[in-house]
């Protein structure tokens, strides 16, 4: 008697554990026959916007006004097979408009990769919109799927000859960190 009792509870074990086991398998089937719709792509903006500042000196001419702190803030928009797209929110302030650099790496499969975002001219007709002043054509990374961090820095300068020189100090590189499937 005690052995068919034992045996009745390993039965209905068993049968619980199969039963569990199968839910999940019957509602995989029907998720693969319907399944649900694929979220947008969605942009991230850097955690942290590269800061910079510029202004010139001059051995002849006097510079006017203070230097000035510029802000740019760079984004990330994920797209197909482990593709990205770095751009920049056009700033009304920047003085110059320098060229963005964007170093990423892949945490997940450790890919490193550089990209450039690339002023876009104004034109020269006036008025010249502010959102227009500084604006840069958006570049594609192949970063892969996973964890991607990256940092934008923009490059130091010196333009003008011996008489006239400008200079170019970050003061914060920017930051990023999102997600790629």
């Amino acid at each position: 008697m005690r052995r068919a009792a034992i045996h009745r509870s390993f039965v209905a074990r068993a049968a619980a554990s199969v039963a569990v086991l199968a839910v999940p398998l019957c509602t995989s089937a029907a998720a693969t026959a319907n399944p649900p719709p694929v979220p947008a792509a969605s942009t991230t903006a850097f955690q942290v916007p590269v800061r910079f500042v510029e202004g010139c000196l001059s051995n002849v001419f006097a510079c006017w006004g203070l230097p000035s702190l510029t802000t740019l803030t760079p984004t990330a928009t994920p797209g197909a097979s482990g593709a990205v797209t770095f751009a920049t929110e056009p700033s009304p302030w920047a003085s110059t408009c320098p060229d963005v650099t964007v170093s990423w790496r892949n945490l997940n499969t450790g890919a490193v990769g550089t990209t450039a975002l690339r002023r876009v001219e104004p034109g020269y007709a006036p008025p010249i919109a502010p959102e227009d002043r500084c604006r840069h054509a958006p570049a594609a990374a192949i970063t892969g799927s996973g964890t991607i961090t990256a940092t934008a820095d923009v490059g130091a300068f010196t333009r003008g000859g011996p008489a006239s020189v400008g200079y170019r100090l970050v003061v914060t590189p920017g930051i990023g960190t999102f997600q790629v499937n």
